[in-house]
């Protein structure tokens, strides 16, 4: 009986610290329906068939104009129509050396992982369904090659993804890339993992939680929820993942996480309209202005992020709720950690 009672507590033991580190939005979507379609757009571009490129820039036109737009007017700089015009813009661009070898190397490395990045982006927006049952929600995502544009281009009802900007630093075509405009800190961060968390966070700002225009301290929570949701969403990433933080990077934001709340208090940042403010802490660079060289950039984002974290943490609300929680409530309910 006594070894009875031993083994009955140790497995209580274990019950229970499992539940304690178990991801309570790490649920299951297996019966959330969701008509999300994806399009290889990056390939097909790619492809010299002059009525293959016609097919697909109508095709592309009939499902979502404002993507349309984006990819052959903005990235590519040009025009849909008419037909002559758009087959020698895409013969120009498709026949750049570097550009081949671009097209080459994201067939390479994102071949075999699409079907994963599918999945893991499917998951994720079944989980953004769940928990806002009338929100707006991708209808399709785009694979392309933006040239370099941008990461995230979000419209009314789809997502353009960027394969370039996720090959990784070490990539021969991105170390190739003009550092006078390409700075190391921007090559460090094309890095594949944080395509999905890209995506996310990207529609969450489009669709859900837009900019405030107000002061320091409601952009900064705003990008905590920003931040909160896209981990309930992605429960499976680190969160140094979802701050899109190296290990090193996370480890020194979580050790100056009391210094910096003293730092903004110290310097009345706090309520500050100005976008000075916005543009140090919450904005991407080599480090965060004001703070050590050494530290990471967007301080700010991951100083709204514990924010919102702790709050969720002593408060019992869903993810919808927070989205409609005053930014002043949290704010006020946040305890700092001691300055180290």
């Amino acid at each position: 009986m006594g070894f009875f009672r031993k083994s009955l507590l140790l497995f209580s033991f274990i019950f229970i610290l499992l539940a304690c580190n178990s991801n309570s939005y790490d649920i299951d979507v297996s019966e959330v329906t969701l008509p999300l379609s994806f399009h290889h757009s990056d390939s097909i571009l790619s492809k010299p068939n002059p009525s293959t490129l016609i097919y697909h820039r109508n095709e592309l036109n009939q499902i979502d104009k404002d993507i349309a737009g984006y990819l052959f007017g903005y990235c590519y700089g040009i025009r849909i129509n008419p037909d002559t015009s758009f087959l020698n813009g895409m013969s120009r661009y498709n026949n750049n050396p570097f550009v081949v070898r671009l097209e080459l190397r994201i067939n390479q490395q994102f071949e075999k992982k699409i079907p994963q990045h599918r999945a893991s982006l499917t998951a994720a927006f079944k989980r953004m369904k769940y928990h806002f049952k009338n929100a707006p929600l991708p209808q399709h995502i785009f694979w392309i090659n933006s040239g370099f544009t941008s990461s995230v281009f979000c419209s009314e009802k789809s997502i353009a993804l960027g394969l370039e900007r996720y090959l990784g630093e070490k990539t021969d075509v991105i170390k190739e890339l003009p550092n006078d405009r390409f700075f190391s800190w921007i090559k460090e961060g094309m890095a594949p993992q944080y395509l999905e968390r890209d995506a996310v966070i990207g529609w969450l700002s489009t669709h859900h939680i837009e900019e405030t225009k107000e002061n320091y301290a409601t952009e900064m929570i705003r990008w905590g929820k920003l931040l909160f949701i896209t981990s309930a969403c992605l429960p499976q990433e680190k969160e140094s993942i979802i701050l899109r933080y190296t290990p090193k990077d996370y480890d020194w934001a979580l050790a100056s996480e009391g210094a910096l709340w003293k730092y903004i208090v110290d310097e009345q940042l706090l309520y500050n309209t100005g976008e000075d403010a916005k543009q140090s802490l919450l904005h991407e660079g080599p480090f965060t202005r004001g703070l050590p060289q050494e530290s990471p950039d967007r301080m700010g984002q991951f100083l709204g992020y514990r924010m919102v974290k702790q709050y969720m943490e002593t408060h019992d609300l869903s993810l919808n709720e927070l989205k409609n929680t005053p930014y002043l409530k949290i704010l006020q309910a946040y305890e700092a950690p001691e300055k180290k």
